[in-house]
C-alpha cells in the first residue's frame, strides 16, 4: 500500500501481545471512531461474506502492527492457515511500497490484508498486482458512487479517483512447500480527510528531503536524488456519502476472493483486456522514474501478458517491469477519462 508518504525503514515485526495491543474491533480506539460507519463491525462483514469466502478465515482487530506482516508470519508458520481476510481499524505500523508507511488515521481509512497460497512460483505471480487493481475498483463499483466512471488505475498498483491516489496495494510473498507460494495483498483505502492526508505526506516528504541532505560525519553533504512528487491523495467521500468501512471492506473483500480464485487457475491474461480499459494514464505522455531521475518519456499504451507497461517512445516501443520505478505523467490535463466498462465476472 503506497502513497501517501516517503516513509521511515519497515519497522521489525513484534508478534501481537495478548493484552489491549490488540483489541476486537468493537473497542472504539478514539471518540471520533464512534459511529456505525468509522468502525469496523466483524459480526456483519463475516455474515456478509460467509457465501462468497466460505472456509476464509476473517479476523477484525482494532489495532495491530500490519496486517500484511501479520499474516507473512502466520504463513510462514503454517501455510494451510490461508486464506485468511486481516482488518485492522489501526495499523502503527503499516507499510507501502519500497518501505513507504501508510498515512492514515482510524476510520478516516480502511487498511487490511489477504493471505492466500498460489501453485507455482514467483514467475506465475506475474501482473497479481495489476489483477489486484481491476479486483479493488470493481469492488468499488458495486458501491452506490456517485461517479464510479471517475475511478482508474495507474500502472502498477495504485487507484485512482479523479487522478488522485485513493487506494494503493502492497503484494508480498513467502514460500510455502513444493510448488506453492504465499501470497499476502495489503490494501489501503483513503475513506475521509484527503486534505489531512495530504499534510502529513508534505511534513513526511519535508522530513525524508532533510534527512537525505544532513550532514555526513566528515561534514560533506550526502548526494542527493530529485524528490519525485508523490500523487495527491484522494478520498471516497468525494463520491459516495459517509463511507462505511464495514461496507467497502465486504465490496472489495467479495472482489479480491473471486478474483485470486480465477488468477490461480488462469492467471493474469483474463484480467488484462479490463486493467487496460481502467487504465488512467493509457494514451497519455508519461515519464518514467527511477531513483528521482528521470529515465523514459513517451506515451503510456497498454501492459504485455506480464503486467509490464508498454511505453511508445521515439525509438519504438519499450517495456518497463514494475522494479523501483514510478510513473507520472508529463502533462496532468492529458490522463484520460475511464470508462465505466466493469461488468461482473
Amino acid at each position: 500500500m503506497n502513497n501517501a508518504a516517503p516513509f521511515p525503514p519497515d519497522v521489525p515485526h513484534r508478534a501481537p501481545d495478548s493484552d489491549s495491543s490488540e483489541r476486537p474491533a468493537s473497542e472504539s480506539l478514539t471518540p471520533s471512531t464512534h459511529t456505525p460507519a468509522r468502525q469496523l463491525d466483524g459480526a456483519r462483514i463475516r455474515s456478509r461474506l460467509a457465501a462468497s469466502c466460505r472456509g476464509w478465515q476473517i479476523e477484525v482487530v482494532d489495532t495491530t502492527g500490519s496486517t500484511n506482516l501479520d499474516l507473512l508470519a502466520r504463513l510462514r508458520e503454517d501455510a494451510a492457515c490461508a486464506p485468511i481476510v486481516r482488518a485492522a481499524l489501526q495499523q502503527t505500523a503499516g507499510r507501502g511500497q519500497r518501505g513507504r508507511a501508510w498515512q492514515s488515521l482510524p476510520g478516516d481509512s480502511l487498511t487490511f490484508s489477504l493471505a492466500y497460497v498460489m501453485p507455482g512460483g514467483p514467475a506465475e505471480l506475474a501482473g497479481l498486482s495489476l489483477a489486484t487493481g481491476v479486483a479493488v475498483v470493481e469492488g468499488l463499483s458495486d458501491l452506490p458512487l456517485s461517479a464510479p466512471q471517475a475511478l482508474g488505475l495507474k500502472w502498477p498498483n495504485d487507484v485512482l479517483l479523479r487522478g488522485g491516489k485513493l487506494a494503493g496495494i502492497l503484494i508480498e510473498t513467502v514460500p510455502a512447500g513444493p510448488g506453492r507460494i504465499g501470497v499476502v495483498i495489503g490494501i489501503g483505502v483513503n475513506l475521509r480527510q484527503a486534505g489531512d492526508v495530504a499534510s502529513r505526506i508534505d511534513d513526511a516528504t519535508a522530513a525524508a528531503n532533510v534527512a537525505s541532505a544532513a550532514p555526513t560525519a566528515s561534514g560533506a553533504s550526502t548526494p542527493t536524488t530529485t524528490a519525485v512528487p508523490p500523487t495527491p491523495p484522494a478520498a471516497l467521500e468525494s463520491v459516495l456519502v459517509d463511507p462505511d468501512m464495514s461496507s467497502v471492506l465486504t465490496a472489495l473483500v467479495q472482489r479480491l476472493a473471486a478474483m485470486l480464485e480465477r488468477f490461480a487457475a488462469q492467471g493474469f491474461e483474463p484480467f488484462r483486456e479490463d486493467w487496460e480499459a481502467m487504465h488512467a494514464y493509457g494514451g497519455a505522455s508519461i515519464r518514467v522514474i527511477e531513483h528521482g531521475r528521470d529515465v523514459l518519456h513517451g506515451m503510456a499504451l497498454g501492459v504485455d501478458s506480464q503486467g509490464c507497461l508498454r511505453v511508445a517512445t521515439n525509438e519504438g516501443e519499450r517495456t518497463i517491469a514494475s522494479g523501483e520505478v514510478s510513473v507520472r505523467l508529463l502533462d496532468a490535463s492529458s490522463a484520460r477519462d475511464t470508462t465505466d466498462t466493469r461488468g461482473a465476472r
